[in-house]
């Protein structure tokens, strides 16, 4: 049961730095009308700064949802987790590579102290999905 706390915790943490990060760097070089990692990654910080769960969710890929344990009922788990405490997220920079992206990310919190975020992302035929969230270890 520890692990699942600790699952949770996490799940938490990742949800609510994730919520509101600007991201900006890098582009979409084959032209197509799919957004870019980077527009990808800035649609995920303007959800996350507003409380927009259906969007966070869908920049999910289905490996994340399962992973946070947001599979069934995402929306309802991303508002959960971000209930509470005001976050507002700032992107650092993005590094693309190929179908794969990285995403840094800045939260801020009541205390004012920024917390870093990390998201990976990747290409799919459908666009880019975030497919992990990793907050520093404490």
């Amino acid at each position: 049961m520890g692990r699942l706390a600790n699952r949770r915790a996490l799940a938490g943490w990742a949800c609510a730095i994730a919520i509101a990060v600007p991201i900006g760097c890098g582009g979409d070089d084959d032209g197509g009308d799919q957004p870019s990692a980077e527009e990808t990654a800035q649609q995920y910080v303007d959800a996350q700064n507003s409380g927009d769960a259906a969007t966070i969710c869908s920049l999910y890929s289905d490996g994340l949802k399962e992973e946070i344990g947001a599979l069934r009922n995402c929306p309802a788990f991303v508002q959960e987790q971000s209930s509470g405490a005001e976050t507002s997220f700032e992107l650092v920079g993005v590094e693309e590579s190929g179908d794969r992206a990285t995403a840094m990310l800045e939260s801020s919190g009541e205390s004012g102290a920024p917390v870093p975020l990390t998201i990976t992302l990747e290409r799919t035929d459908g666009g880019w999905l975030i497919t992990s969230l990793a907050a520093p270890a404490l």
